[in-house]
C-alpha cells in the first residue's frame, strides 16, 4: 500500500494560498521579465550556485540572503504571482521540490511552497526581504530586530537565525500515536489525539477516503486548535457485509504549515 508522507513548510512569510495558479493581469512584458528572473534565481539554487543567484538579489537584502539557509531544491515551478504598487512589487509562490524528513518515515521528494517578495530596481526585478514589516509564521507574528542604537547594533541576521526550524515545526504539532487498532469482527473504537504546541491557532482537516460500503467512521471533534489545546480524531467501526481490509490509512492536514500527519488503521 502506498503511504502518505508528512510534508510541512517553513516559510519566510505566509499569505493566503488558493488552489491552482492565480495571476493578476500585468502589462505586456512585465510578467515575462519577472518569471525569467525568478527562474534564473531558483535554477541557481537547483544547481547550488548561490553566487550566481546573488545577481538577482536586491542590494539591501544581500547580507540577509547570504546568512539565511538556502532551500535545497531538486526542481521548481512558479505557482502564483500577486502584484502591488503599480506592478513594481510582487509576492511570488514557488513550488520547490525538496526531500522532506520526518521521524519514522523515509525521505520523499515533496513540492514545498516558498513565498518570496520581488521588487523592481533600475528596471530589473530583484528578490528582497522586507525586514521592516515583520512576518506571519505558524509561531505568530515575527518582528524583526530593532534598528541599531548607541548602546549596540543588532544584526538582523541573528534574528533570522532564531526563526523556527523545520525540526521545530515537526515537533510542534504531533499525534500521540500513528496507528489505531480496530476489531474486524466486533464493534470497536479507537482515537488519536493531536496536540498544538505552537503559540498560534492551527486548523485541521481530514484527508483520505474510506472504502465505499465499509462501516468505518472517522471524525474530528474540532477543526481549530488554540495554543496548548488538542483535538481528537475518533475511529468507530461496525462490522457489516463488507469485510475490512487488513490496513488502510487516513491523514490529518495541518494549516498553516501544510503538515500532513498520517494515521494507519489496522483491523485485527
Amino acid at each position: 500500500m502506498s503511504r502518505l508522507f508528512l510534508a510541512l513548510i517553513l516559510i519566510s512569510s505566509l499569505w493566503a494560498q488558493t488552489p491552482g495558479n492565480v495571476f493578476e493581469k500585468a502589462p505586456p512584458g512585465v510578467e515575462d521579465a519577472l518569471r525569467d528572473r525568478i527562474s534564473k534565481f531558483y535554477q541557481a539554487h537547483v544547481d547550488k550556485k548561490f553566487r550566481q543567484a546573488d545577481q538577482y538579489v536586491a542590494e539591501d537584502s544581500k547580507d540577509t540572503f547570504f546568512a539565511a539557509n538556502k532551500p535545497a531544491c531538486l526542481a521548481f515551478s512558479i505557482d502564483k504571482i500577486i502584484y502591488s504598487e503599480n506592478f513594481t512589487k510582487a509576492k511570488v509562490t514557488v513550488l520547490c521540490k525538496q526531500r522532506v524528513m520526518a521521524p519514522g518515515f523515509p525521505a520523499m521528494p515533496m513540492d514545498v511552497p516558498l513565498p518570496d517578495t520581488w521588487k523592481v530596481e533600475n528596471g530589473q526585478w530583484y528578490w528582497y526581504l522586507d525586514l521592516s514589516a515583520g512576518r506571519e509564521t505558524p509561531f505568530g507574528h515575527w518582528k524583526p530586530a530593532p534598528e541599531a542604537t548607541p548602546e549596540g547594533a543588532v544584526d538582523p541576521r541573528a534574528a533570522l537565525a532564531n526563526a523556527p526550524t523545520v525540526e521545530t515545526l515537526v515537533k510542534s504539532v504531533q499525534a500521540d500515536k500513528q496507528m489505531v487498532q480496530l476489531n474486524a469482527k466486533e464493534y470497536s473504537t479507537d482515537q488519536v489525539l493531536i496536540a498544538n504546541k505552537m503559540p498560534g491557532v492551527i486548523k485541521l482537516s481530514l484527508e483520505g477516503a474510506v472504502p465505499k460500503g465499509l462501516a468505518l467512521l472517522v471524525k474530528l471533534d474540532r477543526t481549530e486548535i488554540k495554543a496548548g489545546e488538542q483535538a481528537t480524531v475518533a475511529f468507530r467501526f461496525q462490522p457489516g457485509d463488507q469485510a475490512p481490509p487488513k490496513q488502510l490509512q487516513v491523514g490529518v492536514r495541518v494549516q498553516p504549515t501544510n503538515q500532513l500527519i498520517p494515521i494507519e488503521v489496522e483491523f485485527q
